[in-house]
């Protein structure tokens, strides 16, 4: 569905659901997966960069693994977004790539895992694919914590509890 917005900007709405993919002790992997695409956005993100970046990609996986080990502390990513969301990205300022992985980081127990790309720019913001991953992290964000705030939607351990599907506007 379209709504068109009074500056003649068009705003497509799309349905989500925000998926697991990996359900663990310490922390569990989900992922946006928008409707009508085969894959979530994390998949979306290994099968794009996993043969034209492949040690990147093997060294993002590899602090997943250890993440998942160690649990989700802040020091493991690099903040990004704006202070009101949870948007953090992958690598931590430790380890360089050139490609940035963006998720959401729920109470150290859930990770979000959105899409990314390639870092050439100083800013996120200054890359229009960068720039569209975190705004659609921050977009899903606010949802979650609208549906947190209601109780729709709780965390429990490791799981992400309550309809997780959901739809966000996209310009």
């Amino acid at each position: 569905m379209f709504i068109f917005a009074t500056d003649y900007r068009v705003i497509m709405e799309r349905n989500l659901l925000i998926e697991l993919l990996e359900d663990g002790e310490k922390v569990s992997l989900y992922s946006p997966h928008f409707e009508g695409e085969e894959f979530s956005e994390f998949e979306k993100f290994l099968l794009i960069y996993k043969d034209t970046y492949p040690d990147d990609v093997r060294q993002l996986v590899y602090r997943l693994d250890i993440i998942k080990r160690d649990g989700a502390e802040d020091r493991h990513f690099r903040y990004e977004g704006t202070k009101r969301d949870r948007v953090m990205a992958l690598p931590s300022h430790l380890e360089t790539t050139s490609l940035r992985l963006y998720l959401l980081n729920i109470q150290a127990k859930i990770l979000i895992l959105g899409n990314g790309g390639v870092k050439s720019t100083a800013t996120y913001q200054e890359d229009g694919n960068l720039h569209r991953q975190v705004k659609t992290l921050q977009k899903i964000d606010i949802e979650l914590k609208q549906r947190e705030k209601n109780l729709e939607i709780v965390v429990k351990g490791t799981e992400l509890l309550g309809e997780l599907s959901f739809t966000i506007n996209e310009e």
